[in-house]
């Protein structure tokens, strides 16, 4: 059976997105079966940022009760890489029923390696039946202290609520000379950190061109750490690495 992996953070804009894409195709390239899942009903954009950007059918759809879950996955440019994306005009986003996301995302684990749900940032209703669709959760913050104590209490409601928090990703570092160093970001959120993302001017360059730094450019800093990441997940999963590509 597959794992199920929620991408959760405590604030916007800390590279949720950009993480689950390149944890996604990582995974891809060491010959697992992922499909990536847009769960953000409100702000979607992994679509996008994983070349998908003519869906017919969306999560919104079948979160509507409009179409079944297998109509609404896509086959990616990535090899061993599928998408689950969503709308992104409001006329979807109404229709839809967060409060489904979980049985409509929770049988996807009998058909693939892993499942990476791309969750919204914080702690409210649709940010929370995302997260609580998988069963792993991986916490993405920046190395500032307001980002790292609101990740962290992300965190401890997940685990009171049953999810088994696998770590923290510190993304974006090297950005100021201010940025909390890793081993104190640690101490903070008394959880493993499983990867620092450094700061990585390629990462942006790919997300402009709608190609996962992991595949735009495989051997900057940026993407090397996405697969130590990626090497990490499968470790923690008891996973051994199928084919390296």
């Amino acid at each position: 059976m597959g794992r199920l992996i929620s991408i959760a953070s405590g604030k916007g804009g800390t590279g949720k997105t950009t993480t689950a894409a390149n944890l996604s195709i990582a995974l891809g390239k060491m010959g697992y079966k992922v499909c990536a899942v847009d769960a953000d009903l409100t702000m979607a954009n992994l679509s996008l940022v994983m070349g998908i950007d003519d869906a017919y059918t969306t999560i919104h759809d079948v979160l509507a009760g409009r179409a079944d879950i297998n109509d609404a996955i896509y086959a990616t440019a990535y090899e061993n890489v599928h998408v689950i994306p969503a709308a992104i005009d409001w006329e979807h986003v109404i229709r839809a029923d967060p409060r489904r996301l979980p049985e409509t995302i929770k049988p996807l684990k009998g058909k693939f390696d892993f499942v990476i749900i791309d969750s919204p940032a914080g702690l409210q209703m649709d940010a929370m039946n995302a997260m609580l669709s998988g069963e792993e959760v991986l916490l993405v913050t920046n190395p500032e202290i307001s980002c790292l104590t609101d990740t962290m209490k992300v965190g401890m409601v997940l685990r009171k609520a049953g999810l088994a928090v696998l770590g923290f990703v510190l993304n974006r570092y090297g950005r100021s000379d201010n940025d909390i160093p890793p081993d104190v970001a640690e101490e903070v959120m008394e959880i493993p950190l499983l990867a620092v993302i450094p700061e990585d001017p390629p990462v942006r360059e790919a997300t402009l061109e709608g190609v996962p730094v992991v595949e735009y450019k495989p051997n900057s800093p940026g993407a090397k750490a996405f697969m130590e990441l990626a090497e990490r997940i499968t470790r923690i999963a008891g996973f051994k690495a199928r084919v390296m590509r």
